[in-house]
């Protein structure tokens, strides 16, 4: 099993930078190209050049085109082609995507076709979403389950006035297969569901111990011959630090032009792996499950 303690790899993603770090890092970006966007944008674009800024320094929040600058050096999983990993699904064309055009960092219109081109190919029963937000990914895949399927997806429950989760498939025919779970990933139980998922999505948490409970949800759900998804992969640094240490022991891709990550788990062997990480402290220790050992 990895050894967190022996690597620096997973330093620093159990909270977020201080106030003072944050100052420290969004007056780094004060530069001449910050001056020249004041001069000739004014004071709004320069300031959001500035919170850009403090994003690329802080590690997290970067545009998806980012990915493919050479001074990316956090991307330690290697990119595959779609195509060399699913050589069996045509991606050559594309069924309609609901609600395609994505918020800030949400998921994005390939990333979504891929979703629901792996749901019809895999002609899934269950999938299990981790992180609802407005619920486009949600509606997307109830779009392309069969009449018997469901897709759950679990979140933290609404803020009144501040958020409204899952408002893009409220009324809906789709939400007919939608189950909607309010709770935290620690805590949720995921044991009548145990090994009876041919897809999880991962797009919940962002720091330690959340993104170790979501992994350990993930393992415990998905069963022989399913695949598992992880979403800001590069553009936020918890993800992107937690999932280059999983990606030590397991067989994960980091999809080509996209910001996902892929676990295909179509071995005994990897399957083996995946539930022997259960038992690794910082997977276990993460959850908190009345009766589970």
């Amino acid at each position: 099993m990895p050894n967190q303690d022996r690597s620096n790899s997973l330093i620093g993603i159990k909270s977020y930078p201080s106030t003072g770090s944050r100052w420290i890092r969004a007056l780094s970006g004060l530069n001449v190209n910050t001056l020249l966007v004041l001069l000739r944008k004014g004071p709004s674009s320069a300031l959001t050049f500035l919170q850009y800024s403090a994003h690329l320094y802080s590690g997290y929040g970067m545009p998806h085109i980012w990915q493919r600058l050479p001074w990316r050096n956090n991307l330690q999983i290697p990119s595959c082609k779609i195509a060399g990993i699913f050589p069996e699904i045509d991606f050559s064309c594309s069924d309609k995507v609901l609600y395609p055009f994505p918020r800030d960092l949400g998921v994005l219109p390939q990333e979504l076709i891929l979703l629901n081109k792996v749901v019809d190919h895999l002609q899934a029963r269950r999938v299990v979403e981790f992180g609802t937000a407005e619920g486009r990914t949600a509606l997307n895949v109830a779009a392309h389950l069969p009449p018997d399927g469901e897709i759950i997806t679990l979140d933290l429950p609404p803020i009144p006035g501040k958020n409204a989760v899952g408002f893009f498939f409220a009324d809906k025919p789709q939400s007919a297969k939608i189950k909607q779970v309010f709770g935290s990933v620690d805590s949720w139980d995921f044991r009548p569901f145990r090994a009876t998922a041919e897809i999880v999505f991962c797009d919940a948490c962002d720091l330690l111990p959340g993104l170790a409970a979501e992994a350990y949800q993930a393992f415990s759900l998905i069963k022989p011959g399913g695949v598992i998804f992880r979403h800001d992969y590069g553009s936020a640094e918890g993800p992107t630090k937690f999932w280059n240490w999983l990606a030590t022991q397991l067989p994960v891709a980091h999809l080509e032009g996209t910001c996902m990550l892929c676990l295909r788990v179509n071995s005994d062997e990897v399957y083996r792996k995946m539930q022997a990480l259960l038992e690794h402290p910082l997977l276990k220790k993460s959850i908190h499950i009345n009766g589970l050992s």
